[in-house]
């Protein structure tokens, strides 16, 4: 798969069916070619950055700052 094509693969958030989706889109940046349900992946993958890839102690938990600008975020993730 070459760079552009890549570049045309993104994480999406479906209002619709309230899931996260890995799509790819054509020309039309705004018309997603094929979608691929991806909520466990990167629910999974968020808990693996969280908790530098091990697995967290029940009651562990951190917070992650991102953002830039006026748009800054905390995300907080706890294992139950």
């Amino acid at each position: 798969m070459t760079r552009e094509e890549l570049s045309n693969i993104r994480i999406v958030y479906s209002p619709l069916s309230q899931r996260i989706k890995l799509a790819r889109f054509g020309k039309d940046q705004t018309l997603a070619l094929e979608t691929r349900d991806a909520m466990n992946d990167f629910l999974q993958a968020l808990v693996a950055y969280s908790f530098d890839g091990k697995m967290p102690e029940v009651g562990d938990k951190r917070e992650i700052d991102f953002g830039g600008g006026d748009e800054q975020f905390i995300f907080r993730i706890e294992r139950k």
